[in-house]
């Protein structure tokens, strides 16, 4: 039986549908399998084939499928049409278009590459040795350093600096991130309350938008702070400016154990294996072939932008 996608065409074949049973095999499982379900033309559609089909869906499907014979008859007849268009698709030169033929090579390719290098060895088989050895030489992957979160209040002088620290310290009912917005010229922060993010002891913001680096002396203070609420300033941060700082939270560092980093150690040893047989039988394919390129002719390729694409200034 073929596996191909359905072709969206109108034929007209006579099809015949019957239950035979092949010849006796010495297995009873094998001569099970190869009852014959129906045939189209001279291809035949056995049980063994109705069985794999259901055996490649997902856990789910199989379940609806062994619960609800009815579910499984459509499969089988959908496998029968199937097997229809085919034969008509042949008949009338699909086989043959471009289209069809660039597809089949893509497929190819990847069935190629998925069952001599991605199947041929898992995850899960690279050894326990190589794993261990990969976690002693790449410490810093499973280690994420402390990090702490602070917010300022960017000033123009030192005497603002302690006027702020002294209403932030007196008046309760003062929040810092009000009076943030209010007061700092750090154009940057101020309209997030003088929020820096989360940051190393390096200055290295981090988390999904980090951007830039926090000033030292505002880094120093932050990591010199005992729990979040605390506060520091005036901090002198050079050039005339000074800023109120205040510790808003506090990441611990944190080391994954061996057995904690395992499973993604074997995912990134197993894609090396993979990337370096693939890259071995290039160069073994290409030392064979010895295939020709003129890359002075990229220029001669002429490329047409879609239609809806925007047109350069």
């Amino acid at each position: 039986m073929r596996h191909v996608p359905l072709l969206l065409l109108t034929v007209g074949l006579v099809i015949s549908v019957q239950t035979l049973a092949e010849e006796p095999a010495t297995d009873a499982n094998e001569a099970r399998r190869a009852r014959v379900f129906g045939r189209v033309g001279s291809e035949t559609i056995t049980v063994g084939d109705i069985e794999d089909l259901v055996a490649a869906r997902r856990p789910h499907a199989r379940k609806q499928l062994s619960e609800d014979r009815s579910q499984l008859k459509k499969l089988a007849d959908a496998e029968v049409e199937n097997e229809l268009f085919y034969q008509g698709a042949q008949k009338l030169g699909y086989s043959d278009d471009p289209e069809v033929q660039r597809f089949v090579n893509q497929t190819l390719v990847k069935v190629y590459v998925r069952k001599e290098f991605e199947e041929a060895v898992t995850p899960d088989e690279v050894p326990a040795e190589e794993v261990a050895k990969y976690y002693e030489e790449h410490p810093n992957e499973f280690r994420r350093a402390e990090m702490r979160r602070a917010r300022h209040i960017l000033l123009g002088s030192e005497a603002e600096a302690d006027e702020v620290l002294k209403i932030l310290k007196v008046d309760k009912n003062q929040s810092f991130r009000g009076l943030a917005k209010q007061r700092s010229i750090d154009t940057e922060t101020n309209v997030r309350g003088g929020d820096l993010l989360y940051f190393t002891a390096e200055g290295e913001v981090v988390g999904r938008d980090a951007q830039g680096t926090v000033d030292p002396t505002l880094v120093a203070a932050a990591f010199s702070l005992g729990k979040a609420g605390d506060l520091a300033g005036p901090l002198d941060l050079g050039g005339g400016k000074w800023s109120v700082l205040e510790l808003t939270g506090i990441r611990p560092e944190r080391v994954q154990t061996l057995e904690q980093a395992s499973p993604n150690i074997r995912r990134i040893l197993w894609r090396q294996e993979r990337e370096a047989a693939i890259e071995a039988l290039i160069e073994r394919v290409r030392a064979e072939v010895k295939p020709e390129v003129h890359p002075e002719l990229m220029d001669a390729i002429v490329l047409t932008p879609p239609a809806d694409a925007p047109a350069k200034p």
